[in-house]
């Protein structure tokens, strides 16, 4: 670097101008609307969110295909990763119970 060389500097890249590596894992938050609490995930970036749905519904003891995860109102396809979603940490997924129904008498 000579002096007076200008550096493009912003939240995206670090001192030298190189961008910054997003960290490998990622904190996502699980919120169960029947009783309102969260549940709190650590994973890494690259793995399929079908792990996640698992183990979610391994703790609350409930059938996987009984829950649905959304965030913000998309809903979740398992075999997607939290990158693909663009989901950063502190992210809350919703969950919620598969409603079926509908026939009237």
């Amino acid at each position: 670097m000579g002096i007076g060389r200008r550096v493009p500097v912003g939240p995206q890249r670090n001192i030298l101008g190189v961008p910054k590596q997003r960290p490998s894992y990622i904190t996502l938050f699980v919120r169960d609307h029947l009783s309102g609490n969260d549940l709190v995930f650590r994973m890494k970036r690259s793995t399929q969110l079908r792990r996640l749905k698992i183990a979610y519904c391994d703790r609350k003891s409930v059938e996987v295909y009984r829950m649905r995860f959304a965030y913000y109102g998309v809903h979740l396809i398992s075999s997607r990763t939290p990158d693909e979603y663009d989901l950063e940490n502190g992210d809350v997924i919703d969950a919620f119970p598969v409603l079926r129904g509908g026939g009237a008498p």
